[in-house]
């Protein structure tokens, strides 16, 4: 079984899903630094590649955080994600959300931190 690096959230927010040949919505169950969990009927591939975007509404401007990811899990309630690529502003966003949305902020830091410690060791 697969240890979580990351702590994961819920977050109640809805999300559009873009692959080659279609795009659909759903809705995000809960939401880590490297990846999420969305509930749909729709069915996807492991493997699959997607573009991913969360709109925050409820304040002005809209803000909407993209990402592009991979399927890493499908189930009969929905896909898991994981992140593999994310822009400066939706990674600045979504530690926001992380750390808004859990009650230890400094774990959350805590994770960011060594996950980018192993990615600098990993690439020497």
């Amino acid at each position: 079984m697969r240890t979580r690096k990351f702590s994961r959230v819920h977050f109640n927010v809805g999300a559009t899903i873009r692959t080659a040949d279609r795009q659909f919505q759903g809705a995000v169950e809960n939401l880590s630094m490297t990846g999420m969990f969305l509930v749909t009927s729709e069915q996807l591939a492991e493997g699959d590649l997607v573009d991913i975007t969360i709109v925050l509404s409820g304040i002005l401007p809209e803000i909407s955080v993209g990402f592009n990811g991979i399927v890493t899990r499908v189930t009969a309630d929905g896909v898991g994600f994981t992140f593999d690529k994310m822009d400066l502003d939706s990674y600045m966003h979504l530690k926001n959300i992380i750390a808004y949305n859990i009650d230890d902020v400094d774990k959350v830091m805590e994770e960011i931190g060594h996950a980018i410690d192993e990615k600098l060791a990993s690439e020497q």
